[in-house]
């Protein structure tokens, strides 16, 4: 059922699920960075193995606990606190719901290679597996060796209204990728959600490292505020965002340096 009232919140809210991941190293400001790899609580998750057609996830160590089904109950993000108790590198932690990811993508091959994605779970933003609001970004779980940047990366998609041959470019995927970079892809124009994945072409050798293509659905948005100062977001800022059962939430960084400090905090679920 749908929480339709503050009463209804209030009586929903779950303990909250404590956050707390340890420093990190960022590509640098302006990048996003995956804290999936580090260590902390959760604790660090080990590197996708499931092969070129992926996953699909409804669970995996390393996310941030998540309740589990109760009929007739929906879930919902309800609060959220975040704080960087180092340089204040972090500039905002966003909260995403990670559907499928895959391995084996070789990072030498410039021609293209075969994913046919195996069907990503019924939790895009109408909770079902068409697609609508699912993105694809490509994570690093081992630091690349290209020596320069690389804008020819492209990825051959479906749709979220079901039309193949659509493609996805990588605008830019930076030299010597750190470990936890995470880079989306910009869908073609018009699109509005990723079903399914056929291929990716890196077009230009990343030399060396391992990375994986994540689908992903975007859930919030918080800060860390200054460093050492808690950021508070309520249901109202956050929009009370409704998560599908069986969600994998993991966090993302926006960093505004390379020095990550450590990011503690909580956040509060609702099942109602």
């Amino acid at each position: 059922m749908a929480i339709l009232s503050a009463d209804n919140l209030f009586r929903s809210l779950l303990p909250p699920q404590p956050f707390f991941k340890d420093t990190a190293t960022a590509e640098a400001a302006g990048w996003l960075h995956s804290s999936f790899y580090i260590a902390g609580f959760p604790g660090a998750a080990v590197a996708p193995s499931p092969g070129l057609a992926g996953a699909a996830l409804t669970s995996y160590a390393g996310q941030i606990p998540f309740p589990a089904p109760a009929s007739g109950k929906n879930v919902y993000l309800a609060a959220t606190d975040m704080a960087d108790t180092g340089a204040g590198n972090i500039g905002a932690v966003y909260i995403f719901d990670r559907l499928w990811h895959n391995s084996g993508i070789v990072v030498t091959t410039t021609t293209g290679q075969t994913i046919n994605s195996v069907a990503f779970p019924a939790r895009d933003l109408d909770g079902t597996i068409n697609g609508r609001g699912i993105q694809v970004a490509i994570e690093v779980s081992t630091a690349t060796g290209n020596g320069g940047n690389i804008n020819t990366t492209t990825m051959s998609y479906t749709n979220s209204l079901g039309v193949a041959g659509r493609t996805a470019t990588l605008p830019v995927f930076p030299a010597t990728a750190a470990l936890g970079t995470i880079v989306p892809f910009v869908l073609q124009a018009g699109d509005v959600g990723v079903q399914s994945i056929q291929s990716i072409t890196l077009g230009t050798s990343y030399v060396s490292g391992a990375i994986h293509l994540v689908a992903y659905r975007h859930i919030a948005v918080t800060q860390s505020s200054s460093a050492n100062t808690a950021a508070v977001r309520d249901a109202l800022q956050l929009g009370l965002p409704l998560l599908w059962d069986n969600s994998v939430p993991w966090a993302v960084y926006l960093a505004s340096g390379t020095a990550l400090g450590q990011c503690i905090g909580s956040l509060t679920f609702a099942q109602g």
